[in-house]
């Protein structure tokens, strides 16, 4: 309904939305409200404000469906998400990156480059621009050596006679790959590519320039020799490693975090309580990030860091217990859970997860009563009754 708005609840996240026609000058979007759950297995809670006032709520809702409520009725109808045919829509296949892996031109597979310096081109032997740039790419290549990987990628994939002769008749030395699908994607996006297209990547692999069309070796060897003398430039680590974590590249987003984690101020001005903050917001990021790579343990040592520098908070003692947890450390688990519920009395996903650790530990006694805190705030939470009745409780309680 026009005008409602929501909060929902899941995965120790909570998100807030309100259903309108426009977003924007001479827009229109759907009514539907659409939210992304990360890995969330259900929906704990979603709350709903109705233009009359009145508000709502419901608990134990399905992921990943088209949820359908309506004012005073206590049905929630679910209905699968409509989908487009496969390939059809353009899929999120990461960011771009020297070290993703392509078909080497002389067979076999492997990264473009390493971390960085690093120049990748686009090329193809029936470009024109191309004909012009590839020697001052040859130059260049030859004068910075070792210090500058160079890289080539033809997209030409069926000629492979002229892709050679090209090679040979510019005497490029540099390493040449083949451009899949996959890597088109992750450099190009849904945009067509443009060519002659170079990526020039910095000292941590950062993509710092992108030059459409032909580069001149006077513009490409400014980029170059300005990393030479610069420090890190914290503000943009901190964005690639935001992107990274946002395009489920977890290992590209621990790496940027924990660079970040240990990065000293720039200045006097970032010393103190501002500075040790951002530090301790990074170290709970990074250890976000290594969960959700798969990573409990190190997860754990990351948010007990988080912990000490932020005190303990609703958040960091949920995603602590909620890693320990994931890696079999039960009794850390059981304390940090138990304080996140101190924390946030109200908190469901703290209340469940306290519950479900204690049935891990055989605390049947602590896991009915965490079941039961659970249900005083939410009586009609499915995923609570259900186990509790797995406890041997009556299914009426």
């Amino acid at each position: 309904m026009l005008g409602a708005s929501i909060v929902l609840e899941a995965g120790g996240v909570t998100q807030r939305d309100h259903v309108r026609l426009t977003d924007g000058f001479r827009s229109q979007v759907p009514t539907d409200l659409h939210l992304g759950l990360g890995d969330a297995e259900t929906i704990d809670r979603l709350e709903v404000r109705w233009p009359s006032g009145r508000v709502e709520s419901w608990t134990d809702l399905p992921v990943d469906q088209l949820l359908t409520v309506r004012e005073g009725a206590m049905e929630v109808d679910a209905s699968p998400l409509d989908r487009w045919p496969d390939g059809s829509r353009p899929q999120l296949t990461g960011l771009a990156a020297p070290t993703v892996e392509a078909d080497r031109l002389g067979g076999g597979r492997g990264p473009l480059a390493a971390d960085g310096p690093a120049v990748v081109n686009f090329w193809a032997p029936w470009c024109a621009p191309c004909n012009v740039e590839l020697p001052q790419l040859v130059t260049l290549s030859e004068r910075y050596g070792e210090d500058v990987e160079f890289v080539g990628v033809s997209v030409e994939l069926e000629d492979m006679e002229s892709v050679h002769e090209m090679i040979e008749r510019f005497g490029i030395p540099y390493a040449q790959f083949l451009a899949d699908d996959d890597l088109m994607g992750r450099f190009f996006g849904t945009e067509a590519a443009a060519l002659p297209s170079t990526f020039v990547f910095d000292n941590d692999g950062r993509l710092r320039r992108l030059f459409r069309g032909a580069v001149t070796e006077a513009d490409l060897d400014a980029v170059l020799e300005s990393f030479s003398d610069e420090g890190v430039a914290e503000a943009e680590l901190s964005l690639a490693a935001r992107l990274a974590f946002e395009a489920s590249d977890y290992p590209t987003a621990v790496a940027h975090y924990e660079r970040l984690v240990d990065l000293e101020p720039s200045s006097l001005a970032e010393v103190g309580i501002a500075w040790e903050h951002r530090r301790a917001v990074d170290r709970l990021r990074l250890g976000v990030a290594r969960l959700q790579a798969g990573d409990a343990a190190g997860a754990v040592e990351d948010l007990q860091v988080a912990r000490r520098l932020l005190g303990d908070g609703h958040i960091v003692l949920l995603r602590l217990g909620i890693a320990a947890a994931r890696a079999g450390q039960l009794e850390l688990a059981s304390e940090a859970l138990q304080g996140a519920v101190a924390a946030e009395p109200a908190s469901l996903t703290g209340w469940l997860n306290k519950a479900r650790v204690h049935r891990q530990r055989g605390e049947t006694e602590e896991a009915r009563a965490a079941y039961t805190a659970l249900l005083e705030l939410e009586p009609s939470h499915l995923a609570a009754r259900r186990e509790l009745v797995e406890l041997g409780e009556p299914p009426g309680l």
